[in-house]
């Protein structure tokens, strides 16, 4: 069983409720997509806790990339870039180099499947709409392709003998078969900042032998992550939205 995670913002109270979880299950098996910092107060700790669970695969995120390079944070949002500087100023030397050297997707997750943060076509680019699923099939091969970045969980099916691909939105705590004959894009949600309304965190496991998937959506203690981050004097708006999932 292979645990997916994505968009973790330097939320540690979501992903110590994640790896409680992971514990209870015995699963050893970790995959991140991406943006393990940014937004929130506590990117060493992340990172350092994220590390201890030797992940089997990892890609990096744009504000992996913007909180470890200067410059690179040029088209993000005023609360975005704020806290993009706040963490660069603040990460450990060893953090700062492991964050330099996350490589950039599509990386193969042997033959089961394919990772990557944005869309696989290129990492920055949103993949919200059924014509940017459509395009980003292109850049992957194989079946199956876990990405990121939304914040949102989805998954887009593609019958290539029909050529007729299905949006589908999944339910939490259920198993979703994935069809022989067909090809996945999904997204397992953000663990440290959700954007659907939903303001548990959420995340996903992935079972390769029997080819299926089940969306996970988790409380956790928001109001604390909230207070870190107006503790820490970053934008009021991260701390705000945690509250509504937006």
């Amino acid at each position: 069983m292979d645990l997916i995670l994505s968009d973790i913002h330097s939320n540690l109270q979501a992903l110590n409720v994640v790896l409680r979880y992971a514990r209870r299950r015995a699963i050893q098996r970790f995959v991140f997509l991406g943006d393990l910092v940014g937004y929130g107060a506590q990117p060493n700790q992340v990172i350092e806790k994220t590390l201890a669970l030797k992940p089997r695969f990892m890609v990096r995120g744009n504000h992996d990339r913007a909180c470890s390079v200067r410059g690179a944070d040029q088209h993000f949002s005023l609360p975005a870039k704020g806290a993009a500087r706040w963490t660069r100023e603040r990460l450990s030397r060893e953090n700062l180099r492991f964050l330099k050297g996350l490589p950039e997707g599509p990386l193969a997750v042997g033959e089961d499947y394919v990772i990557s943060h944005g869309s696989p076509l290129d990492e920055d680019s949103y993949l919200l709409h059924p014509q940017d699923a459509l395009q980003a099939f292109q850049g992957f091969a194989g079946p199956l392709c876990f990405f990121g970045h939304t914040h949102l969980p989805c998954c887009f099916e593609l019958d290539e003998e029909a050529w007729v691909l299905t949006p589908y939105i999944l339910e939490p705590g259920v198993w979703f078969p994935l069809r022989k004959g067909c090809r996945y894009l999904v997204n397992p949600g953000s663990l440290g900042q959700p954007r659907d309304r939903d303001a548990r965190l959420s995340f996903m496991t992935y079972d390769p032998r029997s080819r299926r998937l089940k969306l996970h959506r988790l409380d956790y203690d928001h109001p604390e992550t909230a207070r870190l981050i107006l503790e820490a004097k970053l934008h009021p708006n991260l701390a705000e939205r945690l509250y509504y999932g937006i």
